[in-house]
């Protein structure tokens, strides 16, 4: 599976993700940057960083970031400075969630970066979650 294949799949896992985990529960509308999407139903810019995922319950109690990395992307400058920004964001936000989506080889490291982003931008109340194509 190439590089991109494999980003759609991680991206898709975070969609059945938020889908299991919130829709339903109150109003959930979810944006995602997935071949198909167009125009407004992009998630919106934040910062310099469109996330992969974006969605937002109404009212406005909950706000999820999605972003899917491969294992080669993970370790970028580029994907370190995209995850201070949402934590940036979501540290703003009530009921915040940041979800990571990485290859199951990769879940670990993935959860290691973030908790080190956290502690950084000091993002306490913001809810990660790391998940992998195998869940």
């Amino acid at each position: 599976m190439g590089e991109s294949a494999k980003h759609l799949e991680l991206v898709r896992c975070i969609l059945i993700y938020v889908q299991e985990n919130y829709v339903g529960v109150d109003h959930v509308a979810m944006l995602h940057d997935l071949p198909g999407s167009i125009g407004c139903d992009k998630p919106p810019k934040i910062g310099e960083f469109r996330p992969d995922v974006y969605a937002v319950d109404a009212p406005l109690t909950k706000t999820i970031i999605g972003e899917a990395k491969t294992q080669a992307d993970l370790e970028t400058d580029h994907t370190k400075n995209q995850l201070r920004a949402f934590m940036r964001f979501l540290r703003l936000q009530d009921n915040a969630v940041l979800v990571l989506a990485v290859p199951w080889q990769a879940k670990a490291r993935g959860r290691t970066i973030l908790k080190a982003l956290a502690g950084e931008i000091d993002a306490p109340k913001t809810r990660i979650v790391v998940i992998d194509e195998t869940q």
